[in-house]
């Protein structure tokens, strides 16, 4: 029974160190989608927004050169339209319009974990950039975003000069 008690111990423990990692990488990702009554107008899609969960998972990437930032972020399901891009101070915000799919008529759901609603999205950034030169694109339900650093935020390496 002892040796029972131990195993059934060291499971839990993995459980909880397995959800603990997980929260902690992924717990920024997590966002909110709002659901509106006028957001959709017959009655099975609103049915499916009421059953469909609030939160769901835009993960990202931010990396940083010496010259510029380029943010990876996640948002299947959408078109370039559904999206709205800008740089405030140092945060990159996102936000979207995720619609339900109207591509059944019949049947029923039984599974609904994807979110749809209006979502807002930030994003820190590691420098201050320069949002008029920002290049954006939209591939296979990954939005990239290259953005210049702000002059005064580049690295500049200084020559020395034997003597």
């Amino acid at each position: 029974m002892s040796s029972l008690k131990q195993n059934l111990d060291r499971a839990w423990s993995q459980v909880q160190a397995g959800w603990n990692n997980l929260v902690s990488k992924a717990s920024n990702a997590l966002t909110h989608f709002s659901h509106r009554k006028e957001d959709e107008a017959d009655a099975q899609s609103r049915a499916l927004l009421r059953s469909s969960p609030e939160w769901g998972l835009l993960a990202a990437e931010v990396h940083e050169s010496g010259d510029d930032v380029t943010v990876r972020l996640e948002v299947p399901g959408l078109e370039p339209a559904d999206l709205d891009v800008e740089v405030v101070d140092r945060t990159l915000i996102v936000r979207g319009q995720k619609q339900i799919s109207h591509e059944r008529k019949e049947g029923r759901y039984h599974i609904t974990e994807c979110a749809y609603g209006s979502f807002e999205r930030r994003l820190p950034l590691p420098a201050e950039v320069d949002p008029g030169q920002a290049k954006a694109s939209y591939k296979k339900g990954v939005l990239t975003l290259e953005l210049p650093k702000s002059e005064h935020e580049k690295v500049r390496r200084i020559p020395i000069a034997k003597g």
